[in-house]
């Protein structure tokens, strides 16, 4: 089959203000789409997302992930832009604190942090559903987790948001993005066992840095890895989570009459926020599949985002439907790279519905002002009122 090409480009204004309309377009054109503006091949349906996704052994990405030579080319130790073997070993080091058996320690602490959480935002006329309700647990109990000094927290979001921009391509918003996204990494370079909390995540990692299971390279990715994707996905998608509840018509009173839906309200809400909008692969061989084949050299934009919005896999995609759990969503990537934070994240937005229903009779939102960033998508304020 031939590779249809289309004139977006994935990364303008136009494209960033709009997403839901332009990733339609493109999966009407195909489920892979080549964009010249961008010299990217588009994957775009939700099982041609799943199959790239799994497909590690021809689209690689210890090439890099960004749509930029810069960043790819400059090589990293992150577990993100690794495969095979030093992928697996990356990853079991960074997951032991995120696996659901080691969360439970700190499960209780999470759900009376946003039982607290609640109750001082009912009391306030108004508020961001953003900064003020999504963005508290994890700039909070995770920030301490990981074991960071106040320096470190205050400016995590800035150094979190500007990593995802600066994976976009070379355009203005890379070029502001680089100088900040090299702040964390110069901060995390610096870090030593005085600046850190005792029996913190990042301590733990400097000690198998120590104990020689990692690089000091490693070791500071991996911090990395904890701070910059636990926070802006999350706290995109826990904002989106709330203003579905407050926008969608019955969503809310539905959930308060059948607290079980909560599971799959978080998936919904993950699945429709798309916070991270896709990562790009390089094609070490050629991809060959049913849809055409991408050749061998070339750098693939697998968009999680489109993915998740696929009518042709979720009937009334655009729709936020709280008696849909869709537990194959893309939200959280797929196959070997599949989020190492997810259980975490799940663990707070499930924490913040259930302080919801405790604490909020009605949820009242108005309209939201999105974010542009190269990789990012989701609100920069919510403003919101509970009652």
């Amino acid at each position: 089959m031939t590779i249809r090409q289309s004139h977006i480009d994935l990364f303008s204004d136009e494209t960033l203000a709009d997403t839901q309309t332009v990733y339609r377009e493109l999966r009407e054109a195909g489920a892979i789409v080549y964009l010249p503006a961008n010299d990217l091949y588009a994957i775009t349906h939700f099982a041609a997302v799943k199959a790239a996704l799994r497909a590690d052994d021809a689209l690689i990405s210890s090439k890099g992930v960004a749509a930029n030579d810069a960043i790819n080319t400059a090589g990293s130790d992150a577990t993100i832009t690794s495969d095979g073997a030093t992928h697996t070993r990356r990853r079991l080091i960074l997951m032991r604190p995120l696996m659901p058996k080691s969360l439970h320690a700190v499960r209780e602490r999470v759900e009376q942090s946003a039982q607290q959480l609640v109750q001082d935002l009912v009391s306030q006329d108004r508020f961001c559903g953003g900064k003020d309700f999504a963005s508290h647990l994890p700039l909070s109990i995770v920030a301490e987790l990981v074991g960071l000094e106040p320096k470190g927290r205050e400016n995590m979001l800035d150094w979190a948001s500007a990593t995802f921009d600066a994976l976009g391509p070379i355009n203005d918003r890379t070029y502001h993005a680089l100088p900040r996204a090299l702040g964390l990494l110069q901060y995390v370079k610096e870090l030593g066992p005085d600046r850190l909390r005792k029996g913190g995540w990042a301590e733990a990692i400097i000690k198998c840095c120590d104990a020689g299971e990692i690089s000091e390279g490693e070791a500071a990715m991996m911090i990395i890895d904890y701070t910059a994707p636990s926070l802006d996905t999350t706290i995109l998608a826990s904002a989106h989570m709330l203003w579905r509840l407050g926008v969608t018509p019955g969503a809310y009173d539905a959930l308060k009459e059948d607290p079980s839906l909560i599971p799959g309200v978080v998936n919904e809400s993950v699945r429709l926020a798309s916070p991270i909008r896709g990562f790009t692969r390089y094609a070490q061989a050629a991809y060959e599949s049913e849809h055409g084949t991408i050749p061998a050299g070339a750098r693939v934009a697998v968009l999680y985002a489109s993915a998740n919005w696929d009518d042709m896999h979720y009937n009334d995609a655009d729709a936020f439907d709280v008696y849909r759990n869709p537990r194959d969503h893309v939200g959280w990537g797929h196959g070997p790279h599949i989020c190492a934070g997810m259980h975490l994240a799940r663990l707070e937005m499930e924490a913040l519905l259930r302080a919801l229903l405790n604490h909020v009779e009605s949820i009242n939102v108005e309209h939201p002002t999105p974010i542009t960033n190269n990789v990012l998508q989701g609100f920069a304020a919510l403003p919101t009122t509970f009652h």
